[in-house]
C-alpha cells in the first residue's frame, strides 16, 4: 500500500513517485495496446454521462484531475479496464464520467478528512482501508464495479463493491455526489468486512430484515453507539464480538459521512459537506432500528 500524508497536496511532492510512474507505464502500454487492437467493450453505461452534480464539480475544482493521483488510485482501488473502459476509463479527465466520478470521490477519502482525533469517530487510515480494494484486517481483496442497476446505490457480491448509476447520474438521486459515492464504498465494504470475520448481522444479505422498530426500509441495522476515541485511529476493524464495539455498514457509513459533513479539512467545498450530512441523517432516521443513531452536527466528543 502507497502510503499517504493527509491533506491537499496538489503538487505531489509527498507521494510515492516511483509507484506512480510505475502505474502510469503500466497504464499507457495498455492504452497502446487498445489503439493497435481496436479492442472495445459491448456493455455500455445506460447513466447520463453528461452532467455532474455540483459538489462533484467543486471537489473536482480542488485538484482540477491530478493525474498522478489517479495513475495510483486505479491500482489501490483494484479497478480494471474491462469493468470501466466505457465509463470514462481512457477520459478519466471528464468530470462528467463514471470512472472519473469514482476516483473524485477517493480523492476526498484519501484527502478531505481533518483528523481531529479528539472530535472524530475514526481517521483517514480506517476509512482508506475500508474503501481501498487490497486485503488488510479490514477485509480480503475486492475490486470496485460499477452496475447499471438503477433500485440500489451499491452492492457488495462477495469479491466486487459495485456502485450504481444512482451514485452517479444527478438526474436519478441527490446522492450523486462525492460524499455519498464515498459513503457508499464504507457501507459495501463493510459487508466484505462482515464476510472476512463470518457475520451475517441477521441475514445472508448482511441486513436485519424490516421495517421494524424505528428502520422504515426493508434493510435494517443497528447502530452500536460508541464514545469517542472507542477505536484509536487503526483500529475501527476491531471487534470483541459485543454490541461495544463492533459496527454495522449503515453506521460505518453514517460515522464517514458525519465526519466529512463536521470535521473534513477546510478546502473541502461546501456543497460537498452538505450532501453527506444530507445523506448521512436521512439515513439515521430510516435505517436503524434503534434510530435515529447519530446525527451530523450533534455536539462531540462524548
Amino acid at each position: 500500500m502507497i502510503r499517504h500524508t493527509t491533506g491537499k497536496e496538489h503538487d505531489g511532492r509527498t507521494f510515492a513517485r516511483a509507484q506512480v510512474k510505475n502505474g502510469a507505464r503500466r497504464l499507457m502500454t495498455v492504452l497502446v495496446a487498445v489503439a493497435i487492437s481496436g479492442t472495445t467493450v459491448a456493455a455500455y453505461a445506460i447513466c447520463d454521462e453528461t452532467t455532474a452534480s455540483q459538489a462533484d464539480i467543486d471537489l473536482w475544482n480542488t485538484h482540477g484531475c491530478w493525474q498522478d493521483f489517479f495513475l495510483w488510485q486505479y491500482q489501490a482501488y483494484n479497478m480494471h479496464q474491462s469493468d470501466w473502459q466505457p465509463r470514462g476509463w481512457f477520459d478519466a479527465c471528464n468530470q462528467d464520467k463514471e470512472y472519473p466520478k469514482h476516483w473524485n470521490a477517493s480523492y476526498l477519502v484519501t484527502y478531505g478528512l481533518s483528523d481531529n482525533i479528539a472530535q472524530a469517530f475514526h481517521g483517514t487510515v480506517d476509512y482508506r482501508a475500508t474503501a481501498e480494494g487490497g486485503g488488510s484486517n479490514y477485509h480480503d481483496s475486492f475490486v470496485h464495479q460499477a452496475t447499471d442497476q438503477t433500485g440500489i446505490f451499491g452492492q457488495f457480491t462477495g469479491s466486487a463493491v459495485q456502485t450504481s448509476c444512482a451514485l452517479y447520474d444527478p438526474s436519478l438521486a441527490p446522492n450523486a455526489n462525492p460524499g455519498s459515492r464515498a459513503g457508499d464504498f464504507m457501507h459495501e465494504a463493510w459487508h466484505a468486512w462482515m464476510q472476512k470475520y463470518n457475520f451475517n448481522n441477521g441475514s445472508a444479505g448482511g441486513h436485519r430484515p424490516g421495517p421494524q422498530g424505528a428502520c422504515t426500509i426493508s434493510n435494517c441495522d443497528y447502530f452500536y453507539f460508541h464514545g469517542i476515541g472507542a477505536f484509536n485511529f487503526g483500529e475501527m476493524w476491531q471487534n470483541d464480538g459485543t454490541a461495544k464495539r463492533f459496527h454495522s455498514p449503515n453506521q460505518v457509513q453514517v460515522e464517514f459521512l458525519c465526519d466529512v459533513s463536521d470535521l473534513s479539512q477546510t478546502w473541502v467545498p461546501a456543497t460537498v459537506r452538505q450532501a453527506a450530512a444530507a445523506d448521512a441523517n436521512q439515513r439515521a432516521a430510516q435505517r436503524f432500528i434503534n434510530g435515529p443513531g447519530y446525527v451530523c452536527g450533534s455536539p462531540r466528543p462524548w
